[in-house]
């Protein structure tokens, strides 16, 4: 795996968080002054910083509608063979984003429109960070989260993919074609394993920013391309273990791929 920041802060960074045995409990999460210094420094990890809905709505807004889809596009591509996760995190939070409608916070305990939770608090963007680096992202749904990756990927060096990288995720299209009608998105994770360098919670990852790009979109279900569903209308699958995020815990094998929305983020594959 490589990244395109500094090894050691990166290494400060997890060590903060994750051990041999996964997840540090919070009394467990001990970084010295000086790794501190050294790892934000770096841009790696960041001061606590209070940012209210509103604020991160409008500025959202802004920085969407200025960054260049192509070079989000590309980005991810250039992450199937570096596995530089930073670059691949950005087009779900792009995707998320791009067509969510301006709006204040509407609600009670969360806004009824995006679903955030941040109506104002002081924030830990090292988490953030910490999730962005190691599997892509996790919280791709959270407007806080957008805002912060995609101000984050705006100050890595752009890129431009290679034709090994555009042949991976034609690779993985062709793999999730051939699965059968009833496969459903596990199934695609354990199908593309040996098509990508990756683990499989990276793989998880990679499936969901497909789907909140409308590629991997289930036919009976509204998505986040060209459209925006609400939170209230995020249906939740009956199931008592669900491992993944609306829509895609509802996309099986009948589903395949949506072209359009291919076409859209990738031309020059649809």
């Amino acid at each position: 795996m490589t990244h395109s920041y500094d090894q050691p802060a990166i290494k400060i960074l997890f060590d903060t968080y994750w051990s041999s045995n996964g997840w540090k409990s919070e009394n467990e999460r001990n970084t010295s002054p000086e790794d501190f210094a050294y790892a934000k420094n770096k841009g790696v990890m960041f001061d606590i910083y209070s940012i209210g809905h509103d604020e991160i709505i409008t500025k959202l807004a802004k920085l969407v509608a200025t960054l260049s889809l192509q070079r989000v596009s590309q980005a991810f591509l250039y992450s199937l063979t570096t596995r530089d996760l930073a670059y691949r995190s950005a087009l779900g939070s792009y995707a998320m984003s791009f067509w969510m409608p301006p709006h204040s916070f509407v609600g009670d305990r969360s806004c009824t429109i995006c679903g955030d939770y941040h109506l104002s608090s002081a924030e830990d963007y090292n988490v953030l960070n910490f999730e962005r680096l190691k599997w892509g992202g996790i919280r791709h749904m959270s407007p806080l989260y957008q805002l912060f990756d995609l101000t984050e990927f705006l100050k890595l060096p752009e890129i431009k993919a290679t034709d090994k990288d555009v042949s991976i995720l034609r690779g993985i299209i062709k793999i999730i074609e051939s699965l059968p009608a009833t496969a459903r998105p596990r199934d695609v994770e354990k199908a593309i394993s040996a098509h990508i360098k990756s683990s499989k919670s990276e793989r998880d990852i990679l499936i969901q920013i497909l789907a909140y790009c409308g590629i991997l979109q289930p036919k009976n279900r509204t998505g986040f391309f060209q459209e925006y569903t609400k939170p209230c209308e995020r249906e939740h699958r009956p199931v008592n273990k669900l491992d993944w995020n609306y829509p895609i815990s509802w996309w099986q094998g009948s589903d395949g791929v949506n072209y359009e929305a291919l076409k859209y983020y990738f031309p020059f594959l649809a």
